[in-house]
């Protein structure tokens, strides 16, 4: 595909329109206010909600989950979207999509972290057109789907079928991996197995990835060229096909992605055009956002759709400079080049949403991606077969789980490498914006003239940023965490130190904190009491330090008037001149706190809250006696 097809009206409107939503998500315009009853009380312990399911049944830790779009609260007009936790110990398989419920149970809203780097309950909603969750305690189906509801009734109802075959065949965590691997529906996976396939770089197998649309349609087309049918009826079934199993696994953008690129170059394969894939999903992007803007803030969206920027980008060049290799050679590079560029394009989505990306990735992926195709043909004709007939199915047991273990022990000898995957600091909103200039100059290569301006602006950004940075930078911040049993605060200094006060037990959430301020490694790590050999052991798994002291307890650090306590009976307190400011009381209940200064001034803030006019007020603290000494 030519580069000019970039500049092509259609393209440049999407752009467009991709940065207005964006602006106006950082502006509040997406903002859902509660309902005026939990605004008021923030939960209601017993609730009666008539509405109407909207979405496919999924699974976390929590329990089952849907999401319904709510009708009336207790007899009351409640026009809200909410998230449903199903009753547990009970069998959903026969929930379909446009069903009228009635739920009855515990309504709430959704929870802020209490810490950065926490998942942020309230916004995963918001970015789903969401503003409360209920936990149901009963749960009943009022009547059919209507007919414009059907297509994802039936849709519905066979991946229900699907994974309840898989339910009743294998072990668990087994039927959790060919659920995942089919259909993007994985659930509440073993943490060992997760991080196994995580650090082999194979997570995009397992949840929803426009792969599986593609592997889906070619198997039809393909099993239809064996029974001798003509190019168009082939085409046509597998367009039915596939976009019956897009239903299937709920038209999240990955799939609409993929079945609308694919039926397009069907469709100019068939008709002897050039391929349309990138004006289809080009098209399948601006429909998708003008349906439902709010797609736009889910990772889905934003993974699939980086991915094909990059590979539109990259592979015209990578063409050009692969011709005059041999055929099979230049195959074998492109297939690489394709994984290499995938991963390139997802980085900071990994560094953001995981914490954690996969060095050997690339390579795992050439045996993974193609197993991950016959593993899906495996799994739909065990399916069948079963469903045929009850004779089989003694036979596919051992042949599904050594399929799983197939899977299983290729991700563990990839990951088990050294330097295999690596732990990732969140990345901030300015080095996104520098990260992609960066890679789009190296894939725009060997377009010299446009990849000399991408690199030399992504450097320039990156200049500017730094300089704008540490002239605004204070010379000392503190972050106090909210944990249950102790006080851990992560002290920056203006020239990069970190330390790191007191960890505590929560040892995970700590280190999450850190990721998402950009921490990877301290410079020293302060205790002021005993810390438990356990905890230390984990700390040390995920974060390094040069030093380790011990001091007793209360610790003062002063930034000439303005000085931290740490380690108090009270907690942690900011002192000015004779007058003591603690900074936990009313402030510290919603979460964390941040406190700034210059020396003279104490700026404190909820990091976790929007920003409110008392919140973001200095402090003036007045000095009546000599600077305190500095800290350790």
């Amino acid at each position: 595909m030519p580069l000019s097809y970039l500049r092509r009206p259609l393209f440049l409107f999407l752009i467009a329109y991709v940065a207005t939503l964006a602006f106006l998500h950082n502006r509040g315009f997406f903002h859902i206010s509660p309902p005026e009853l939990l605004a008021r009380y923030h939960r209601l312990k017993y609730a009666q909600i008539h509405g109407r399911v909207v979405s496919p049944l999924k699974e976390d830790f929590r329990g089952q989950k849907v999401f319904i779009t709510a009708d009336s609260l207790e007899s009351r007009p409640f026009p809200h979207k909410l998230l449903a936790y199903l009753p547990k110990e009970t069998d959903w398989a026969s929930l379909r999509p446009g069903m009228p419920v009635e739920l009855t149970g515990r309504l709430r809203l959704p929870r802020i972290p209490l810490n950065p780097g926490e998942f942020n309950e309230k916004s995963f909603l918001e970015d789903r057109g969401a503003s409360c969750i209920m936990n149901a305690e009963t749960l009943k189906i009022l009547g059919p789907p209507p007919w414009n509801w059907l297509p994802k009734a039936w849709a519905e109802g066979s991946r229900q079928s699907l994974e309840g075959f898989f339910n009743n065949t294998l072990s668990e965590d087994e039927a959790r991996i060919f659920s995942g691997l089919t259909l993007g529906f994985k659930g509440p996976l073993r943490r060992d197995w997760n991080r196994t396939i995580q650090d082999a770089g194979a997570t995009h197998l397992i949840v929803p990835s426009g792969a599986k649309v593609a592997f889906v349609m070619l198997g039809v087309a393909f099993l239809a060229t064996l029974i001798h049918l003509p190019p168009s009826p082939r085409l046509a079934l597998a367009i039915i096909v596939g976009g019956f199993y897009t239903l299937m696994v709920g038209a999240e953008a990955p799939y609409t992605r993929a079945f609308w690129g694919s039926t397009a170059m069907g469709v100019c394969l068939i008709s002897g055009r050039d391929s349309g894939g990138f004006q289809a999903t080009v098209l399948a992007a601006f429909l998708t956002l003008l349906w439902n803007p709010r797609e736009l803030f889910n990772t889905g969206f934003q993974m699939t759709y980086a991915a094909v920027l990059g590979l539109v980008t990259a592979m015209p060049g990578l063409q050009t400079v692969t011709k005059k290799l041999p055929h099979w050679l230049s195959r074998l590079v492109c297939v690489a080049a394709i994984s290499i560029i995938v991963q390139l394009m997802l980085w900071p989505q990994f560094a953001n949403t995981f914490g954690r990306g996969s060095l050997i990735g690339v390579l795992a992926n050439l045996i993974l991606v193609p197993a991950s195709g016959l593993l899906m043909a495996a799994a739909f004709g065990a399916w069948l077969a079963g469903s045929l007939s009850a004779a089989f199915r003694p036979l596919l047991n051992p042949a599904l789980g050594l399929l799983v273990y197939l899977f299983m022990a290729t991700c563990r000898a990839f990951s088990s490498l050294p330097y295999a995957a690596i732990d990732l600091s969140s990345m901030s909103t300015p080095a996104i914006v520098i990260y992609y200039l960066l890679a789009a100059a190296a894939l725009l290569i060997p377009r010299w003239k446009a990849s000399l301006a991408t690199a030399s602006a992504g450097i320039l950004l990156w200049a500017g940023t730094a300089a704008a940075r540490w002239f605004a930078a204070p010379a000392l911040s503190v972050l106090l965490l909210r944990q249950p049993s102790s006080h851990p605060s992560l002290i920056s200094f203006a020239d990069g130190r970190h330390w790191l006060v007191d960890p505590g037990t929560k040892v995970s959430a700590v280190i999450k904190t850190l990721r998402s301020q950009g921490v990877a490694k301290l410079d020293r790590l302060i205790l002021t009491g005993d810390w438990p050999p356990r905890a230390e052991k984990r700390l040390r798994r995920s974060l390094s330090w040069r030093e380790e002291i011990r001091v007793p307890a209360p610790w003062r650090l002063c930034e000439k008037e303005i000085c931290f306590e740490f380690g108090g009976m009270n907690g942690p307190r900011v002192l000015g001149g004779d007058v003591q400011y603690s900074i936990i009381l009313e402030r510290f209940k919603s979460g964390a706190v941040e406190v700034a200064t210059d020396g003279r001034h104490a700026e404190v803030r909820s990091p976790c809250l929007p920003e409110r006019p008392s919140s973001s007020a200095p402090w003036s603290l007045s000095t009546t006696r000599p600077n305190p000494k500095p800290g350790a």
